[in-house]
């Protein structure tokens, strides 16, 4: 299985989410006689825009997620939503993004959040990542993994991990592939540890479709996230043309 998964964060409002979805899902229609079942392509638009884009998304093409949750199911908790209020509307919730680390979100609430998505019957998508490109790197990832992972059984749940350096979000240039490989490949091992029987993960922090060839080549890779190309509907699908055609190939670099 591969994935492209767009994060759309603060930016479209809720007509302008229906009408991005709405080029997207017509550029993938036209694709799909050349793009592979196993390929699967998720859009986390703003909180706001989610049951406006429920109603006319196409699972078939699209897959929707939300960008945040709490970890309680209720309570007195003003401006939060929980998993169980997403159950319905998403299949996947985002957690542990470097951004809500930097507003204050801690390791244990992470991993509340993760088991609160998978015990909803959601799919946690959880980021992980060092925050500086240094020796420590490995050693930084594997720690967030690890501790967001901790109250959640991944022989019952399947949760898709994002590796996203801190330090690449936003940035000129991506990681080099070489690093995400190594990374990626030691991540995989860690999961495989703690029961995962077929881990997935993507690569994340300035992907677009000038450089997302050099990723979709790398063959621990199970596929990337965009943010800034996700929010264009042209530049998107050019991601998808490439991850697509990667995992099209089973005897190519790509192949899973």
């Amino acid at each position: 299985m591969k994935y492209v998964l767009a994060n759309w964060k603060m930016y479209p409002t809720p007509d302008r989410a229906v009408e991005l979805l709405a080029t997207v899902q017509a550029g993938l229609e036209d694709r799909l006689p050349a793009i592979p079942t196993a390929l699967t392509v998720i859009v986390c638009p703003p909180s706001v825009s989610i049951p406006s884009l429920q109603r006319v998304i196409e699972p078939r093409l699209v897959r929707l997620g939300a960008q945040n949750c709490h970890w309680e199911s209720e309570g007195p908790y003003t401006g939060e939503i929980s998993a169980v209020m997403l159950k319905g509307l998403v299949d996947y919730v985002l957690v542990g993004h470097s951004e809500r680390r930097a507003a204050g979100e801690t390791d244990l609430q992470v991993a509340r959040k993760v088991a609160a998505v998978a015990d909803a019957g959601l799919t946690p998508i959880l980021f992980v990542g060092e925050d500086e490109p240094t020796d420590t790197a490995l050693g930084e990832a594997e720690r967030r993994l690890t501790q967001g992972l901790a109250e959640v059984d991944l022989a019952m749940h399947q949760v898709l991990i994002v590796y996203e350096p801190t330090w690449a979000i936003g940035a000129e240039q991506p990681a080099r592939a070489k690093h995400v490989s190594r990374v990626v490949e030691h991540l995989k091992e860690r999961l495989g540890d703690l029961g995962a029987s077929e881990p997935r993960i993507l690569y994340g922090g300035t992907v677009n479709g000038d450089n997302v060839e050099q990723f979709a080549d790398v063959e621990a890779l199970d596929g990337v996230g965009a943010t800034r190309a996700g929010l264009e509907a042209a530049e998107f699908l050019r991601i998808v043309d490439r991850v697509a055609l990667a995992g099209s190939d089973p005897g190519g670099p790509g192949a899973s």
